[in-house]
């Protein structure tokens, strides 16, 4: 038999499938997936509003996992009197501000107070309520802690990104503040002993020890008073004006006002303390953890299929040795890799909207952990071409394969045999990698668990529940890749 050398236009033909696979399909999915995002949002005529969902009683959520609130209410009421439906986007207050201007909704709504910082950024309305910020302590220390100068040297918590925290660190330097991400956190540091108080709203701050039934008692007078706004960006005037418009109306009319004494009016039992927005079902909880999980394993699913389907072909091109680019496919790795998942959601979420892709919160979370994905898959599939070694392709081409016949029927096989057990922690570190996706607003079962906390209280049961939840899925296929790795080594594929 005549040994044939394989046609250069066959060879040229499978690089330039490999490159077009890694350069030009993860653009047209991008694409793809931002089209109907930026479709709806073309013929999307609600009022988004943006809240935490998380701040009773101002926007929290009833025995049947409704929002309900202050704010709520508030939002509710302006969008009637511009005539507009109303839509409620939760999302991080650490996160707020950037979503709005990034154009994922239209204004936010969440009793955020007026500073010169955030007027720099957006376009604030009339205020709609005062308030003022309050130190809190625990009870243990109400006779020696009686004002802020009392706190100096010693450790304070604040809520990241609120009015607070920047108050404490410019006008106090000498406390020690600390900041999480919800008061809840808050609350078990300082019955734990971390902390020997916090500071917060007037209003939310005693609410939220009631609700809770801590021993924390407010110290002093208020540190300073502040006015709630509704902010919107700068390029909508026409919006902030309708808005000034309906708070002048719902004022003059006396509906903001009846708004206010409903949930903390003091001539009448408010809502606030009629109540009891502490308990929610137990068949709530199901239903809101349940549709977390789902979006969790959603998210997890097409994004490592995505990523595996992408990393086959970026895998080829690390592992020559022939093409030059394969430099910028490794730069782009090795960033990818390099960086936090994290700072990756901010960055697809948040600066899509800059090159015209209004990408929702869910495909801005398969997007970029697909791309993380890949990054990482790509570097097994690379060292699974690696450890195959180089005579079997040479039998191969000896016997007359072309050079895509040999990598389909000899090589790849066999590469691929060695690289499912890495492969398959790939899988598992991005399944926990889906409890960052809260951040963007994604309502997976983290976002979910954290506003039944919200309501509860309570964080250790429902991280609890959480982490056993991505156990029960987590723990099979580690398990699984155990059992993959030894029987590779049993059947003598482990260095093929």
């Amino acid at each position: 038999m005549t040994n044939q050398k394989p046609p250069k236009s066959a060879i040229s033909r499978a690089w330039r499938a490999a490159a077009f696979a890694v350069l030009v399909i993860p653009v047209l999915v991008l694409a793809l997936m931002s089209t109907p995002a930026a479709a709806a949002a073309t013929e999307e005529a609600a009022l988004k509003v943006a809240l935490t969902g998380k701040y009773p009683p101002f926007s929290t959520y009833d025995e049947e996992g409704n929002l309900i609130g202050f704010d709520v209410d508030v939002s509710r009421a302006v969008a009637r009197h511009l005539g507009r439906e109303l839509e409620l986007v939760t999302t991080e207050w650490d996160g707020i501000l950037a979503g709005l201007l990034a154009g994922k909704y239209d204004a936010i709504i969440g009793s955020m107070a007026i500073t010169e910082e955030r007027k720099r950024m957006v376009e604030f309305s009339a205020p709609y309520y005062e308030s003022g910020a309050q130190l809190f302590v625990h009870e243990k220390y109400s006779g020696e802690l009686g004002s802020i100068a009392d706190c100096y040297g010693k450790p304070l918590g604040v809520v990241l990104g609120e009015t607070f925290e920047h108050y404490l660190r410019e006008h106090h330097p000498e406390v020690n503040t600390v900041t999480y991400k919800s008061t809840v956190d808050i609350f078990q540091d300082v019955a734990n002993g971390r902390l020997v108080g916090f500071v917060s709203d007037r209003l939310l701050g005693a609410y939220q020890i009631k609700q809770a039934g801590m021993p924390f008692s407010p110290a002093g007078d208020l540190l300073y008073t502040e006015k709630m706004a509704i902010p919107v960006v700068k390029e909508e005037p026409e919006l902030l004006a309708q808005i000034n418009g309906a708070l002048a109306d719902m004022r003059a009319s006396g509906e903001l006002g009846a708004l206010f004494d409903k949930w903390f009016g003091l001539a009448k039992e408010p809502a606030a303390a009629r109540e009891d927005t502490s308990k929610i079902k137990t068949g709530t909880v199901v239903q809101m953890l349940g549709r977390g999980f789902a979006i969790t394993l959603f998210v997890a699913a097409t994004s490592l299929l995505l990523g595996f389907i992408f990393a086959i072909p970026m895998g080829i091109v690390l592992n020559s040795q022939r093409l030059a680019w394969r430099w910028v496919l490794r730069a782009f790795n090795d960033f990818v890799r390099g960086t936090p998942v994290l700072i990756q959601l901010f960055f697809v979420y948040f600066g899509s909207g800059q090159i015209g892709l209004n990408l929702s919160p869910i495909t801005a979370a398969v997007v970029t952990l697909t791309i993380n994905a890949s990054a990482y898959m790509a570097e097994v599939v690379r060292s699974g071409l690696m450890s195959v070694d180089p005579g079997q392709s040479l039998a191969a081409r000896a016997l007359g394969l072309t050079r895509v016949q040999t990598f389909t029927s000899v090589v790849w096989p066999q590469a691929f045999r060695i690289a499912m057990p890495p492969l398959m922690n790939s899988v598992v570190a991005l399944l926990k990698d889906t409890a960052l996706i809260s951040v963007i607003s994604v309502g997976e079962v983290v976002r979910e668990a954290q506003a039944i906390i919200s309501v509860t209280f309570n964080p250790m049961k429902y991280y609890l529940i959480v982490a056993v939840m991505f156990f029960i899925v987590a723990f099979p296929l580690m398990k699984l890749a155990d059992r993959l790795e030894r029987t590779i080594r049993k059947r003598g594929f482990a260095h093929d």
